[in-house]
């Protein structure tokens, strides 16, 4: 197998704007080599990137902020496909309370949920007896549901080896399809795109808008909307409503509120 990538970003990281390109190729035979190539750079301007920028950091105050946007052209095996790429990476804080948003564009409106609920920040305090996962909370913790409710790999045009990614119910691995982070790495096989089915009745619940910390297999510390803190162990997930927005959580996944 003979895979080849170039591509451009414009990355913006607290103050500082980064053009970087690059150009490799990995050739896989039994053993893995990967190397830097000749190749022309891929053109983008960092407007948007900037102003993307701006219009978070006049948001609230920003502790760490990453915007970036890239484009690559990928060939492997004679197969070639071109991806364009948006992200955002935003930590809000007031005193010792950060308040974390991913993006996989740029749509700021989960960005001023997470500033307003910041801004009301009260102390942690325990869990309601049912909580609603905003869609973006859900997507960052559907990969850890899978085998526990019923979710799908959506279909797509092109998957790490150029293949076409399937449409399929995820229960168990060996997953169908391949994840290439980078050309310098071997593809691992994992679910993309991974979508929550809707059904259950979803009910009116405090809603969690932000994370304040990573996930952590099915343990959530989350930002209520009306400022509390608190920490849910996620064991049943009682309603799902899917919506059609990508994030970038594990090798992709579909915003989705969920009952808990």
């Amino acid at each position: 197998m003979i895979y080849r990538k170039r591509g451009t970003v414009i990355r913006y990281e607290n103050g500082f704007i980064v053009r970087s390109t690059e150009a490799g190729e990995a050739i896989d035979n039994g053993t893995f080599r990967c190397a830097p190539i000749e190749a022309e750079p891929l053109t983008i301007t960092s407007d948007d990137v900037k102003n993307i920028a701006r219009r978070i950091e006049a948001i609230a105050d920003v502790e760490r902020l990453i915007v970036s946007e890239g484009i690559a052209e990928h060939e492997c095996d004679g197969i070639r496909w071109t991806e364009q790429t948006k992200r955002v990476h935003v930590a809000f804080k007031r005193g010792a309370m950060r308040a974390i948003v991913d993006l996989a564009d740029f749509e700021l409106d989960d960005v001023q949920r997470a500033a307003d609920a910041l801004a009301r920040a009260t102390s942690e305090r325990e869990r309601p007896q049912r909580v609603r996962l905003a869609p973006n909370i859900g997507a960052a913790l559907l990969p850890s549901l899978i085998g526990t409710i019923e979710l799908w790999q959506s279909a797509a045009e092109h998957d790490g080896k150029g293949l076409p990614v399937i449409e399929q119910k995820l229960t168990n691995p060996p997953w169908p399809n391949w994840w290439r982070p980078s050309y310098r790495t071997r593809p691992v096989r994992m679910p993309l795109h991974v979508r929550a089915v809707d059904g259950g009745d979803m009910q009116d619940a405090p809603r969690a808008v932000a994370l304040l910390a990573p996930v952590a297999g099915n343990v959530l510390h989350v930002l209520l909307e009306d400022g509390a803190a608190t920490t849910i162990a996620v064991e049943q997930v009682r309603a799902v409503r899917n919506t059609n927005r990508w994030y970038p959580y594990a090798a992709g996944s579909f915003g989705a509120e969920l009952l808990v």
